[in-house]
């Protein structure tokens, strides 16, 4: 082909036509261009054909990655819940001076030191964030749940630094102080019943740490109710490919 195009031109410039001769040389370029620009258009075509089958591939595995860890966030949050009864009843036995009470107490007094799993990893969904670019997820829901999602894990991490610096820094040393741990090194005992019940300091570490695991009950309640709406926008939109 190449030779044929090479054989007109010389023939050209050899009966002397000049003008057709530039014509045609002009003709071939915008030929050539054509040819090019089709072809870069196929290739582009077909990049973003493969960027969107791996995307859609993506959402399976996100979706996968959600209904593995579900159970196990709720798992942290309703043991979460369980360490907040333990602290609001070890408030109200010690508000209402049961001195009676005090085997219930050491029971509920476990809740001081417990702490639950704020963090968690979801490499699957946080790489596809990251090596993701926005403008090819056209479901704008599901990228604004996705962002949503990053924000609420990023803060839950936060909060785990902060739970635990809490109980270290404030609880752990009270406990060492005053209270002594069982032979199970889980439930707290009382060294001076009355001592303790009349001590205002250790109802304000329970209410300190209520306060702690509410708030941690509140985000893990977020986190689980976006997992659920970013699992259903995944689902419908793996539908509708």
């Amino acid at each position: 082909m190449i030779k044929f195009f090479r054989k007109i031109r010389q023939n050209l410039l050899s009966e002397g036509k000049i003008g057709k001769y530039l014509k045609y040389a002009i003709g071939e370029i915008v030929l050539v261009v054509f040819g090019i620009l089709i072809a870069l258009g196929i290739n582009n075509w077909n990049n973003n054909k493969q960027e969107k089958n791996n995307i859609i591939d993506s959402y399976k595995s996100i979706e996968t990655e959600i209904k593995f860890l579900n159970p196990i966030i709720e798992h942290q949050y309703k043991r979460n819940d369980s360490t907040i009864a333990y602290l609001q009843k070890a408030v109200n036995l010690l508000q209402n001076k049961k001195y009676e009470s005090v085997n219930q107490l050491n029971n509920n007094l476990k809740g001081l030191n417990r702490l639950i799993q704020l963090k968690f990893d979801f490499p699957v969904i946080l790489g596809f964030i990251e090596r993701t670019n926005p403008e090819l997820i056209e479901n704008k829901k599901l990228l604004n749940l996705l962002q949503d999602f990053k924000s609420k894990l990023t803060f839950l991490d936060f909060y785990q630094s902060f739970a635990i610096n809490e109980v270290q820094n404030s609880i752990t040393p009270y406990i060492i102080n005053n209270l002594k741990y069982a032979d199970n090194n889980t439930t707290i005992l009382l060294t001076d019943k009355k001592q303790i019940i009349d001590n205002i300091e250790i109802i304000n570490l329970l209410n300190k740490k209520l306060g702690t695991d509410r708030q941690s009950s509140q985000k893990l309640s977020d986190l689980l109710e976006t997992m659920q709406k970013l699992k259903s926008e995944i689902q419908s939109e793996l539908k509708n490919k």
